[in-house]
């Protein structure tokens, strides 16, 4: 599976970017962009860290897993022998996506009340978008054969 993964990876470098790593990416550049203009260096790395620490990585987990929603639910059309795995993907990313808003309502009202969020649900913030990062392309490369 790993050997099939990184060369449907290399295979399609598009997709893979326009799909996986400009969702996660392009807010922190532009971040940077922001930061620089502003106040230099220093102040990239205080909005960087403002930004995982209020949970935005959140946001990116929630809008990648709708879009591994509804790959899943495109491909159960097409695959009928894959049906029970489409429903279980589908499931997680519906359960995922739940949890991802609950993390994000719950981080935007202790950000009225207190100036930092817990250090663990940034540990959560950064395992859930790690998980999706990979889980998203093994879903597209088993998704894509059928």
């Amino acid at each position: 599976m790993p050997a099939s993964y990184f060369a449907q990876i290399q295979s399609h470098p598009g997709w893979f970017t326009i799909n996986v790593l400009v969702p996660l990416l392009l807010p922190f550049v532009v971040i940077a962009i922001v930061a620089t203009a502003i106040g230099g260096w220093r102040a990239f790395i205080q909005m960087f860290k403002k930004s995982v620490n209020q949970g935005q990585l959140f946001w990116v987990v929630l809008s990648m897993l709708a879009s591994m929603g509804y790959e899943a639910f495109s491909a159960y059309t097409r695959c009928a022998w894959l049906a029970e795995t489409i429903s279980w993907a589908l499931g997680l990313c519906m359960s995922c996506a739940f949890v991802s808003s609950i993390f994000i309502a719950v981080n935007t009202v202790r950000t009225l009340n207190e100036p930092n969020v817990r250090a663990i649900a940034i540990y959560i913030s950064l395992i859930m978008a790690v998980i999706v990062l990979y889980c998203y392309p093994v879903l597209h490369v088993l998704f894509a054969e059928c």
